[in-house]
């Protein structure tokens, strides 16, 4: 049993290793190159348009829970608000091409297509509720003072500050005269060579920062995956009633689920009964709340944000998951 979990365990590690890569280098690529200023701007305004921009805007990658998880940790780095960068924590896995096609393919249209509408739906309204119970200010709106900035004509030179580590754009901030030169430019492709040496020393500094908490949760997804019986899983879990919903929730908590290597699991769940609401679930908040992700963005985004992201993504795909079940 025991060579089981360890060769489960090995099995998760190779499959995230296989796109961790790609992700981490994502990361350190967008931190180098996409100005942050950009980012700031995207994600700018109201709660409710800066959270649904933050659900949709990763549909153009292909980038799965493994790789989205650094580069949701970047974008909030760039841009200090955890709402948006944890909708699209929660929403890329499965509002993107790729993800919207493995679905189409593996569980049909009808629950491929409420997959990824649950996704988004999920994300933003999580992504509103850190917002708002967090209390944090939003970025974008305090210019802070430089005596000197040099800057190319049109460009923003804006200092944001973060309390806890300093100003987090380096673009000699002091006191003095503030300024704020708008700059529609969303890349900053000047010293390529010396930027992608930093988007590598980014990359691993990531992996350094995150490893810890990914490798505890493939460990304990792996512990269930092998000790947790198959047959009881589907029983309980294969109810669409609170019963079954709760079971799907406790399951999706615990087991970390790639999202595209979840796919023939699910897939055979339905074949054996399984609800749809509860198969979204086991996808969605498999994928937005596991260990391996809560890790990540409790270390970075802090225990309160971790506390209503997870609880924010339970409840949402629970009643999402019940609505389902009853079409």
């Amino acid at each position: 049993m025991w060579t089981l979990f360890l060769r489960t365990a090995l099995d998760y590690a190779v499959e995230f290793a296989e796109v961790a890569v790609f992700g981490f280098l994502v990361a350190g690529l967008i931190q180098q190159f996409v100005r942050a200023q950009a980012l700031q701007r995207l994600v700018s305004g109201g709660v409710v348009r800066a959270n649904l921009v933050g659900s949709v805007i990763g549909f153009v990658t292909p980038l799965c829970c493994c790789t989205a998880i650094p580069t949701a940790m970047s974008l909030y780095r760039q841009t200090r608000r955890a709402g948006p960068a944890c909708a699209f924590l929660i929403a890329t896995p499965w509002f993107n091409w790729y993800g919207l096609s493995a679905l189409i393919i593996f569980l049909g249209p009808r629950i491929g297509v409420a997959v990824a509408c649950a996704a988004v739906i999920t994300g933003w309204l999580t992504g509103m509720l850190i917002d708002v119970m967090s209390r944090q200010s939003i970025p974008g709106t305090e210019v802070w003072t430089a005596s000197s900035v040099s800057a190319q004509p049109g460009a923003m030179a804006t200092c944001v500050k973060d309390a806890q580590s300093g100003p987090m754009i380096s673009c000699g901030c002091d006191d003095g005269e503030s300024i704020a030169v708008q700059d529609s430019a969303w890349f900053d492709f000047s010293e390529p060579k010396q930027k992608v040496r930093a988007a590598l020393r980014t990359a691993i500094a990531l992996f350094r920062e995150l490893a810890p908490w990914i490798v505890a949760g493939i460990l304990v997804g792996a512990l269930a995956k092998v000790f947790l019986p198959a047959a009881w899983v589907s029983h309980y879990a294969g109810a669409k009633g609170m019963v079954g919903v709760g079971m799907a929730l406790l399951f999706a908590g615990i087991v970390y689920t790639d999202s595209l290597g979840s796919l023939p699991f699910v897939h055979s769940l339905l074949q054996k009964g399984m609800g749809p609401g509860n198969a979204m679930i086991l996808l969605v908040a498999g994928v937005g709340s596991n260990l391996s992700t809560l890790g990540p963005v409790t270390r970075t985004m802090g225990r309160r944000s971790a506390l209503i992201y997870a609880l924010g993504v339970l409840i949402v795909t629970g009643l999402l998951g019940l609505a389902l079940n009853r079409l």
